[in-house]
């Protein structure tokens, strides 16, 4: 004895109750309408044809070695190399804010790399003993 199963058909709905005219002119409309805003964007001035728009692209290099260096020892860290990342990301974060028009994009970088940047200070700072010294000394002070 066989038995067969009836594959399950759903029935296809539209949200337009099934008129494909009117699915059709609502994709034409959203196309044209995305196909103008991203022309927008190729001519716009932080646009890919601008600097505006790949020095940002590149400097996510940054933020993406600096992640990948999180599962590094603290001992190979440079405290020097990373005070002078903070500093530039402070300062290009501001560059990113007062230049017209402003530039989002580049914010957002610098603002993430001076997170990851002040991570590793930090885990830099404690294998140095300059976080971890400061808390025994308030510890001692307040057991006397």
């Amino acid at each position: 004895m066989a038995y067969f199963v009836q594959p399950l058909t759903l029935p296809l709905v539209f949200p337009f109750s099934g008129d494909i005219f009117l699915l059709k002119s609502y994709f034409q409309q959203h196309l044209s309408q995305m196909a103008s805003s991203f022309r927008a964007f190729l001519n716009s001035p932080v646009g890919p044809k601008t600097t505006h728009f790949w020095g940002p692209v590149a400097n996510w290099g940054f933020v993406l070695a600096g992640l990948v260096d999180m599962n590094k020892p603290p001992e190979m860290i440079s405290g020097n190399m990373t005070t002078a990342m903070c500093v530039y990301s402070a300062l290009f974060m501001r560059f990113a804010w007062m230049v017209q028009p402003r530039n989002y994009l580049l914010l957002a970088c610098h603002a993430s790399n001076e997170t990851v940047q002040l991570y590793h200070l930090s885990r830099w700072a404690r294998a140095q003993g300059y976080l971890s010294g400061k808390k025994e000394e308030a510890s001692s002070a307040s057991s006397q």
